[in-house]
């Protein structure tokens, strides 16, 4: 289990127009790197999603982490 937010784009969320479903992108913070890492391993296989919201005080925590860690990145 990680945690994820919807990133500040437009293209988040994108729904075809054939019918054939939708794509999302996630961010994850840093700090749950590790967490999510296993996702890679079933890149070729289908899976289970579960979403559960938490408060909105701790995914702007979460944000403001991952932000901190990438302007440190830059540097």
């Amino acid at each position: 289990m990680f945690t994820a937010s919807f990133p500040a784009i437009q293209s988040a969320i994108k729904i075809t127009g054939d019918g054939g479903g939708m794509r999302i992108q996630l961010d994850v913070p840093e700090i749950d790197l590790l967490n999510a890492l296993h996702v890679i391993a079933m890149r070729q296989q289908a899976f289970k999603v579960t979403i559960e919201p938490i408060g909105i005080k701790q995914v702007e925590s979460d944000r403001t982490i991952s932000r901190t860690a990438a302007k440190r990145r830059k540097q």
